[in-house]
């Protein structure tokens, strides 16, 4: 029996190391290739409410507000005034305003270069008495996370207006936009005609004064 070389010793024990580690490679596959794939786990996405502030047990609005008030015949002035507000029949409302502007001369007594009025007949004051019907409801938004309930009212009322040195009864017709900001607090923008018959140098004439104001009313 022929002894068997060292060379022909190396490539057996090489091949069987060989065939050892493939084995052991294709086991790990295999096992890798069973093993059942995880599920992802996503967060969950929950919407964060947007809270709205609303009238809710509150029915009386207290407020200041300002703005300009063109004066027929006359120039555009700065106007302030004060107002009480109640609601009721969930569309509803009546209003009481006290409203004060001072005049600038008119265009004639500048031309002239005289003043036809005292200087305390400038002032044009009125006090009126308001109802208010909400023509149209909503909300407001003021970016992505802010919105406020809103809403339009039609105004007409009646009121008395002092100005050049009389007193006269007049009527008055507008629009209000108002707005909830908070729980106790509304803004509203008011766009309103002063409807009222003026004696002025002796000539009568219904005249047609028109304010824009912007006000701010607490809740209670």
């Amino acid at each position: 029996m022929r002894a068997t070389s060292p060379s022909i010793l190396k490539q057996f024990t090489f091949l069987a190391l060989a065939c050892a580690a493939n084995g052991s490679l294709a086991a790990t596959i295999g096992d890798m290739g069973s093993e059942e794939k995880q599920p992802i786990i996503e967060p969950e996405k929950q919407a964060q409410p947007v809270k709205t502030a609303s009238i809710d047990t509150e029915v009386f609005e207290l407020g200041a507000y300002a703005g300009t008030l063109n004066i027929e015949d006359f120039n555009s002035n700065l106007i302030t005034g004060f107002s009480f507000t109640y609601h009721f029949f969930g569309s509803y409302i009546t209003q009481l305003n006290y409203g004060l502007a001072t005049a600038s001369k008119a265009g004639f007594e500048e031309n002239s270069g005289q003043n036809f009025l005292a200087d305390e007949d400038y002032d044009f004051r009125y006090l009126s008495l308001n109802a208010g019907y909400k023509v149209l409801d909503g909300r407001s938004y003021f970016g992505s996370k802010r919105k406020m309930e809103s809403a339009i009212y039609l105004l007409g009322g009646i009121e008395t207006v002092e100005f050049a040195g009389s007193s006269n009864i007049g009527v008055g017709l507008g629009a209000s936009y108002r707005v909830v900001a908070t729980d106790w607090l509304t803004i509203n923008v008011d766009i309103k005609d002063h409807i009222v018959n003026r004696d002025f140098i002796g000539d009568s004439k219904l005249t047609h004064n028109t304010e824009f104001s912007l006000g701010i009313n607490g809740l209670f």
